[in-house]
């Protein structure tokens, strides 16, 4: 695993397949999502969906911010299998709230001829704020599995990112069985100016288990918080109570006081969503005066 990378070329790279890589069947999906401020309400303005990505209707969960709209990402697929392009695009306005977030775990199965890949572009205009919290990712046994998520991030403008990816199907006795897994962030200004990029690399042939990469621990979950000014110390409450369970946990700021982001290592999933879950609710107090509203989720 590499992680909090200086902006290395590496880093810069599109994450696409390598040269000479063999293409097998797969789908090309795609999700594109305007948002405006219209009125006392975000509206979803436009939406383009193309199978296996599409977005259910969006509602208004929070009452404590009812102008918020809360929409979420769906696949009838029920997974990303082999050769899938999948590539999401989501669009703020000026001074629009949108949380996004996905129906479940995306799993990742196995691509014995070639990697599935997902390109994400989030786009926040003046004033604008987003939550984009997707659900774990499970690689099973095999998979390969590349992702590029590029956000253009007005100075004004507040986006919250979380990532996990878990060991793969434990209960099956795939724990790191995959074949790799990459994702890359990289934030800007919309001027072009490059303030951080962050990768997780997981490969199996590097011995994910040894030390020094995840050495014992099973999951890796990264926050992000890009809001200028925003102080780590505001999140570090979530890494006070950690009630026993193993865990390696750490917040520091991201370059040019653009925000903060924290990185943990844990024994499972829910562990990972625990510790995120807890630093996602302080910022979210500290950037909105509001904690998340209660999860419809049983």
């Amino acid at each position: 695993m590499t992680t909090s990378l200086p902006l290395a070329d590496a880093l810069l790279s599109p994450a696409r397949a390598p040269a000479g890589e063999a293409r097998a069947p797969g789908q090309s999906g795609s999700l594109d999502v305007t948002a405006e401020r219209i009125g006392a309400r975000t509206r979803i303005t436009g939406l383009r969906c193309r199978a296996p990505l599409q977005a259910l209707r969006p509602h208004y969960l929070d009452p404590a911010l009812p102008d918020m709209a809360f929409l979420t990402i769906a696949s009838p697929a029920g997974g990303v299998l082999q050769g899938d392009r999948l590539d999401l695009r989501a669009r703020l306005g000026a001074d629009a709230r949108l949380h996004l977030d996905t129906q479940g775990a995306t799993r990742l199965y196995r691509s014995p001829q070639v990697a599935a890949e997902m390109t994400a572009a989030l786009t926040l205009e003046s004033g604008a704020y987003l939550e984009y919290l997707p659900d774990p990712y499970i690689p099973y046994a095999g998979s390969r599995f590349r992702a590029r998520t590029e956000c253009v991030v007005a100075e004004d403008a507040t986006l919250i990112l979380a990532e996990i990816v878990t060991a793969g199907r434990e209960a099956h006795g795939e724990r790191h069985q995959l074949e790799s897994f990459e994702s890359r962030v990289l934030i800007s200004r919309p001027g072009g100016e490059l303030l951080a990029a962050d990768a997780v690399r997981l490969d199996r042939g590097e011995t994910i288990a040894a030390p020094g990469r995840l050495g014992g621990y099973a999951v890796v979950g990264t926050l992000m918080v890009v809001h200028s000014g925003f102080d780590p110390a505001l999140v570090r409450p979530a890494l006070a109570d950690l009630r026993g369970r193993p865990a390696l946990v750490g917040a520091s700021s991201l370059p040019g006081d653009a925000g903060a982001w924290l990185r943990v290592l844990t024994g499972s999933a829910a562990d990972a969503a625990d510790i995120l879950g807890a630093a996602f609710a302080l910022a979210r107090m500290a950037i909105l005066g509001a904690g998340p509203p209660p999860t419809r989720r049983a």
